[in-house]
């Protein structure tokens, strides 16, 4: 068949499914009707081609390659193949491998080009999902608010004038408008979190070692996990379970990864952890300030019991992780691009890694010694709760408001993010009470290492989703 008559099939077998939505269960519904596979991936390719010059993605796989993935996976279903993410499509950030697609961190002196996949893409192709292309970033994962980025800036799914969050921005974004099912991003400081925040979905940050980082460009070898994005934490928390486990070629993977339960829990009479009132801090958000206190309100009527707690070694931990020789951590993988094409760099993110370099390896113990004291804290002061409840972000700004002063109103974004990975916690983010400009607050239940299906059986019940 010559080329114009196969682009000209796909477009017919792609206009066949134009009001079937991405999520999961709108997919299984057309699927159970006898939707075509290999439709309702090229919907998804051409709602990313349709959106490409928004700042969204950094590269789409090619519609002839995202109809012959589509095609092969509906062959294995019929061939008796079980696929349980048949017919969901997805994207990644730009710092995860995919097979014969430069990673370039969203930084033009940057690139690599990948032999194979991250493990992670590949245990998803192998369920049946159809990757779609790649998301933005705020360059070398460095920020919490996606304006760290080449033109054209990526914007807000629910609001163009607000921040889509960072660094997995376009991870984010891409789910909040329905153009994939999910998506995968980086979190070293809250990149699976504040961009889900921003945008109005559930970010699932899992405990760091759960998720294989095979093939994922580091920000932190010691902090880093693969989070994901989704509409729902029902569906968000199937994704990680399709993507968990142990992974020998990975270094950093938790020995015990396997045995930990990820299925979302029953949360009832679960005790709650929250900081203390007086330590509890908005920025002059208002908004964001009375939308917190209804979803406490909220979680009191469900029947759970909340509680005050010390805050302080929880901020010390969230201070270090970019106030501290763990900058100096950056350069293993970003050094020579700092030091050499230093004019190609972001000027907010060279001023975040480039500190890195005035730090010892006596300043390197002594922050590792401390975060290990930390999350002794962490497991002393969370011991006897089912988990911790924070807002994700404090407030959020405007893209305007944020270029005005990149630095200091970024750190603000990680003030409920920071300490997470450091303290060897896991999170769920979900949207809450409406808040600044109608936005949507968020949520993050926040449990000790191991406990990812108690925090999504938390946000679940917060979000009353069916279980």
């Amino acid at each position: 068949m010559s080329e114009a008559r196969v682009s000209a099939s796909l477009r017919l077998a792609s206009d066949d499914f134009q009001d079937i939505r991405p999520r999961f269960a709108d997919v299984r519904a057309a699927l159970a009707e006898g939707a075509d596979p290999v439709g309702l991936a090229l919907k998804a390719a051409d709602r990313a081609a349709a959106a490409a010059a928004e700042g969204i993605f950094t590269a789409l796989i090619p519609r002839e390659s995202v109809a012959a993935s589509a095609r092969a996976a509906a062959g294995r279903a019929r061939a008796g193949e079980d696929l349980p993410l048949l017919g969901l499509t997805f994207s990644v950030k730009d710092n995860v491998h995919v097979a014969g697609m430069a990673t370039t961190c969203n930084c033009p002196a940057f690139s690599v080009m990948p032999g194979e996949s991250a493990l992670v893409v590949t245990r998803l192709e192998a369920a049946g999902a159809v990757l779609i292309g790649k998301n933005t970033m705020d360059q070398f994962a460095t920020g919490l608010n996606g304006t760290r980025t080449p033109e054209p800036l990526c914007r807000n799914a629910l609001d163009p004038a607000f921040i889509p969050g960072g660094s997995s921005s376009g991870s984010a974004v891409a789910v909040a408008r329905g153009i994939v099912s999910f998506a995968l991003g980086s979190d070293t400081g809250g990149s699976g979190r504040v961009p889900a925040a921003c945008n109005g979905i559930v970010g699932v940050k899992p405990t760091v070692g759960l998720v294989s980082n095979r093939g994922v460009i580091y920000n932190s070898r010691l902090l880093d996990c693969v989070p994901v994005f989704a509409a729902c934490v029902t569906e968000a928390n199937e994704i990680l379970r399709a993507i968990a486990g142990f992974d020998p070629g990975d270094a950093w993977s938790r020995r015990d990864a396997d045995a930990i339960e990820v299925t979302i829990q029953d949360p009832a009479g679960a005790r709650l952890a929250v900081p203390r009132a007086s330590q509890m801090r908005f920025f002059g958000d208002d908004a964001a300030e009375t939308a917190f206190a209804a979803n406490l309100a909220r979680l009191r009527t469900l029947g759970f019991v909340l509680e005050e707690i010390d805050f302080s070694p929880f901020e010390e931990a969230g201070r270090l992780v970019f106030q501290s020789a763990l900058v100096a951590e950056r350069l293993v993988d970003y050094g020579d691009v700092i030091i050499q094409d230093r004019d190609r760099i972001h000027p907010a993110v060279l001023a975040a890694i480039e500190p890195g370099l005035s730090y010892s390896a006596k300043d390197a113990f002594e922050v590792v010694y401390r975060i290990k004291e930390l999350k002794r804290a962490a497991e002393l002061a969370l011991d006897g709760y089912a988990a911790l409840v924070v807002p994700t972000i404090p407030t959020i700004f405007t893209i305007e408001e944020m270029l005005a002063e990149p630095l200091a109103r970024n750190t603000v974004m990680g003030t409920y993010t920071y300490f997470v990975n450091p303290m060897d916690l896991c999170a769920v983010s979900v949207p809450g009470a409406p808040a600044r400009a109608g936005l949507p607050s968020a949520l993050s239940f926040i449990g000790l290492a191991g406990k990812d299906g108690v925090v999504a059986g938390l946000a679940r019940s917060f979000a009353a989703e069916r279980a």
